[in-house]
This record gives structure tokens, C-alpha cells and sequence, in this order.
């Protein structure tokens, strides 16, 4: 079934001012969920709009069903961002320059206030293209579901930090102006955009939202974050982490790689400094490694005593950090080493997805 605007009978545009756009693989389970979010509102959207993307379960019916309107593709090889094309071809040129369109991964739910945070942040920057949410972990029983919670918790420091500003316009929920849409899909056809689709968002990197970042923020746009929450599943399976940080941290260097010295002096400062930071803390992972067998051989005693009280210090800084995240993230943190082993993992799959860059080495696009 593909996509009419008159669905139902009714022009589903119809000169509305918010629309939210969902694609979805095979999430029949939670695409209610997040539908219910969407409607709990304090600013209501005008449409939900479902992209039912490859799928072989009831997300189309389910989404039916509870009042959304549905996009089925059934032959989409371009995945995620294949999917959003395809539906924003159709609603774009609908749309009015000064209207919204959220768009949101299917395993999220918003808080209630998010639009309506996102659209007070547009009208406090006039210069804002998209609105960011921040994303959090959802509740998990897990160890490794726990650590990524605690992760992603952290995440709003460095969002404060930099000054409520994107270092990527997450997919879990992000608010984009229309008119900045429309500037994407033309810069890619004149040019001043790499342009791998002819459309909105790149289909050849393994990361659309980082990618649709760097073009907007090259476009002269800001992209702000509103100090507000969407919740997301968390990878409790450490073969999905995997896939998911190498195509991360693989796709951000290939997006890197595209727009180059493009990007104005204080983007490329902000983005480099995250992959040297990166590749610093695996070269420095391999060093400390060495130094620290090589002392724990010689003498254990001493090297506790040495690292006592910077340890205790860090106890204290991680502990504090997740406080309001309950008595099994305090405990996580105090101990240090569960989340200094999980750094490492990360670091490790950091470097996956280096080498991979480095021998051209494409993987596949994960739903993750």
C-alpha cells in the first residue's frame, strides 16, 4: 500500500503546522508506544505519519489501527534514510516553509513537554534549522543495558557544556524546520552539499543524523537542543553494541571524510577534537595497558597506593553524576572498574570502525 494524501478521504497536510514522522522496521511491538507519546502532547501534532520500512510483522496494522497514517515500502534498500526520503519527497512540497516536522525512531517515547520545548527553542533562535532532543536510556535489567543508561545520562553534561548546542541531532527525536529541509535537498543539488540521494538525507554513510547535522550546520543554520527527553531502547546484547558504536563511530569519520575542510573553522574544531579525542584514548588505552602490567607485576601494593586517591576522586565524580538514577547505577559507578571496562569495550570498538575507515571498509546499515 503506498501513500495517499487524501487517505481517508482527508488531506492530511491540509495546511497543518506539525508533523511527525516515524519509520519503523518490524516494530509492531513498541510503534504503539510510541504513538501514545506522540498524542500525550502538550502540543499537539497534526498528523503521525508511520514509514512501515521492509517489514515482515503488523507495524503497518498496528499503526492503522491507533489513528496514524501509514507509508509502506516493501523494496527500500537505502534503510533509514531511504525511508525518510521517501516519505519527504511527498510531504515537503506540502509543507510551508515555517512548519515542523518531527521525525523519530520507532523504539522511542518523548516526554510530554518535547514539542513544545523544541518549538520554544526555535522561536528563542531565529537561526535554528533543527531542535534536538536529548536522548536517554530506557530502564533495563541488564548490566550492560545499565552501563549504556548511565551513558547516555552523562550525555546532557557535555550538551550543557556546549552550550545547548547538537553535536548531533539525534534520531531519537528532532524537531526540523521545514525551510532547512528545503535548503539541504537544494544545497545537495547545487553542490555545496556532498549529495550521494539528490534528496534530504545522505544514503551512502552509515550515520544520516550526524550527516543531516553537518549539512544543515554548513547551510549557516544552528542546531540548538532543547533540555528535554526522549527515551530509547539501549543495546543489552553485546553483539548489537557492537554493530551499533562501530557504525557510529565508522559512519561519523565517513561523514567527516565527505564535507572535509568544508565545514567552517569551529565545526571542524568541534568535530576533530571528538575523533582525536577518540583516537588519543586508544593509543593512550594500549600505553596505560603495557605500563600497568608491567607495574602490577613488579609490585600490587604500590601501584594501589599510588592510584588511591585519584580513584576515590573519580568514585566520587561517577557516583555523583548518576545519583538520580537510582541505587544499581550509584553502586556501577562507585565501583569504577565496570564502567572503566565498558570504556575500554568502547574504545576497542572505536577502533574497529578506525581501521575499517582507514581500509575503506563499509559495513552494513544496523537496525539497532
Amino acid at each position: 500500500m503506498f501513500f495517499d494524501f487524501n487517505y481517508g478521504g482527508v488531506d492530511i497536510l491540509g495546511g497543518k503546522k506539525v508533523i511527525a514522522l516515524i519509520p519503523a522496521r518490524n516494530e509492531a511491538e513498541s510503534i504503539l508506544g510510541t504513538i501514545e507519546s506522540i498524542r500525550r502532547q502538550t502540543m499537539p501534532v497534526d498528523k503521525i505519519i508511520v514509514i512501515a520500512n521492509n517489514c515482515t510483522d503488523e507495524t503497518a496494522e498496528v499503526s492503522l489501527k491507533h489513528g496514524a497514517c501509514v507509508i509502506e515500502m516493501l523494496e527500500n534498500k537505502r534503510m533509514k534514510a531511504g525511508a525518510l526520503n521517501y516519505a519527504l519527497e511527498k510531504i515537503v512540497p506540502e509543507l510551508n516553509d515555517d512548519d515542523y516536522i518531527l521525525i523519530m525512531d520507532a523504539d522511542t517515547t518523548l516526554a510530554n513537554n518535547l514539542i513544545e520545548k523544541c518549538i520554544e527553542s526555535f522561536n528563542k533562535n531565529p537561526r535554528a534549522g533543527a531542535v534536538s532532543s536529548i536522548f536517554t536510556g530506557r530502564a533495563c535489567k541488564s548490566l550492560l543495558g545499565t552501563l549504556q543508561v548511565m551513558e547516555f545520562w552523562r550525555y546532557r553534561r557535555q550538551i550543557i557544556r556546549n552550550g545547548y548546542r547538537a553535536f548531533v541531532l539525534t534520531g531519537t527525536a528532532s524537531v526540523f524546520k521545514v525551510k532547512a529541509l528545503k535548503d539541504v535537498k537544494k544545497g545537495r543539488l547545487n553542490g555545496s552539499l556532498p549529495n550521494y540521494s539528490n534528496s534530504y538525507y545522505d544514503v551512502y554513510g552509515r550515520t544520516e543524523d550526524n550527516e543531516i547535522t553537518l549539512a544543515i550546520l554548513k547551510l549557516g543554520y544552528d542546531c540548538p537542543v532543547a533540555d528535554v527527553f526522549s527515551q530509547t531502547d539501549v543495546m543489552e546484547d553485546i553483539n548489537k553494541l557492537i554493530k551499533q558504536r562501530e557504525r557510529w563511530y565508522n559512519g561519523a569519520l565517513i561523514n567527516l571524510k565527505s564535507y572535509g575542510r568544508s565545514l567552517p573553522w569551529y565545526m571542524r574544531f568541534v568535530y576533530w577534537r571528538q575523533q582525536i579525542g577518540l583516537i588519543l584514548s586508544l593509543i593512550f588505552l594500549l600505553m596505560i595497558t603495557s605500563v600497568f602490567i608491567i607495574g602490577f607485576a613488579f609490585n600490587v601494593l604500590q601501584v594501589t597506593s599510588v592510584w588511591l586517591i585519584p580513584l576515590s576522586i573519580l568514585a566520587i565524580e561517577r557516583t555523583s553524576t548518576v545519583w538520580s538514577l537510582g541505587w544499581k547505577p550509584r553502586i556501577i559507578a562507585a565501583t569504577i572498574i565496570i564502567e572503566q571496562i565498558y570504556s575500554v569495550i568502547l574504545i576497542l570498538i572505536f577502533g574497529l570502525g578506525l581501521i575499517n575507515f582507514i581500509v575503506n571498509k563499509k559495513g552494513s546499515w544496523y537496525t539497532t
